[in-house]
């Protein structure tokens, strides 16, 4: 048998022998495919159109999410098949990852206009996966990390529906972090201004608007009365606010007297105050709470009495209750 073959344990300063010429060919021919994927990799990041580019700045999530208000606030409506979407006011598109929803979404585009994604998260790691409805086979896929603002040019020529989800596992309501964003044609005309003067005649001030927080769109303007009843209850992480992320029903009146319960249906909320009437000593619920938990206060002093679920303040997930 060859005294070099695989089969026996080497033997002497194997370690350092000379290496020959077709070790040293392979090593050279490796060498330089390596470099050469390398330089391929930095040249098609500049000149490619798969990977995406853009600056990065470093900010607070507190911060990133004023900025992402400021552009809901400035963005005009249009309403398609009976759902309020936002129309950017210019070019830049403000989105923001949080668990487990995305602020600043649904919004209208353009086919073939070049919008500035902004990017950012407000808690933990996520990722920015972009599918057109009918075409699976093509997807878009990026990192959303806290403490940063990405921008990334990106147009979309084809008009339809697109959705959007998260592809980096940020908790247990990953698998419902689900938005979209509908791209096609429409007239200025259809386009609702964005509202330019103060909340002060809206419900209870403005608060269900989008100066505090996000809009809140499962707020239709009334007021659910039981005012007599001895208990009332509100489903905390009911359906609404583009997911589990809405109080049900959001405004109640009630009577002096009235026992309101709370009772989570889905996981990751809490019930903090936000005001109350002078003498009122309502504390809420700060703890983060999941499916299942529940607690319940007696309001006696009259007064408007509004709260807000921290974590999802910003996609407008905020109650009132009315004591009268």
């Amino acid at each position: 048998m060859d005294e070099d073959s695989p089969l026996d344990a080497p033997t002497g300063n194997w370690w350092n022998r000379e290496v020959n010429r077709r070790e040293t060919l392979w090593l050279g021919i490796s060498g330089a495919w390596a470099m050469t994927l390398f330089g391929w990799m930095l040249g098609w990041t500049q000149a490619g159109e798969q990977n995406q580019i853009g600056p990065t700045y470093e900010i607070s999530p507190d911060r990133y999410r004023q900025k992402v208000q400021s552009y809901k606030q400035e963005a005009g409506r249009l309403t398609v098949g009976g759902e309020e979407l936002l129309v950017p006011s210019g070019e830049d598109v403000y989105v923001g990852a949080l668990q487990w929803a995305w602020d600043g979404l649904p919004v209208v585009l353009r086919p073939g206009e070049t919008y500035k994604f902004h990017l950012g998260a407000y808690d933990v790691q996520h990722g920015f996966s972009v599918r057109q409805e009918n075409n699976l086979s093509q997807q878009l896929s990026l990192q959303v990390l806290p403490g940063y603002e990405w921008v990334v040019e990106m147009s979309f020529d084809d008009p339809g529906t697109y959705h959007v989800v998260c592809n980096e596992f940020c908790g247990t309501g990953h698998r419902s972090m689900h938005g979209r964003f509908l791209v096609r044609d429409y007239d200025d005309g259809e386009v609702q201004a964005a509202d330019a003067g103060g909340d002060e005649d809206a419900p209870y001030g403005g608060w269900f608007g989008g100066e505090t927080g996000g809009e809140t769109a499962n707020f239709d303007g009334s007021t659910a009365d039981h005012t007599g009843e001895s208990s009332v209850t509100v489903t905390v992480g009911a359906e609404g606010n583009g997911g589990t992320f809405a109080f049900d029903q959001p405004a109640v009146a009630v009577s002096p007297g009235t026992t309101v319960t709370f009772e989570w249906a889905s996981d990751s909320h809490n019930v903090v105050v936000e005001s109350q009437p002078d003498g009122a000593g309502w504390q809420g619920h700060e703890p983060i709470e999941n499916s299942g938990f529940s607690f319940e206060h007696t309001f006696e002093t009259e007064g408007v009495y509004t709260y807000y679920c921290q974590p999802h303040l910003s996609v407008g997930m905020k109650g009132v209750v009315e004591v009268r």
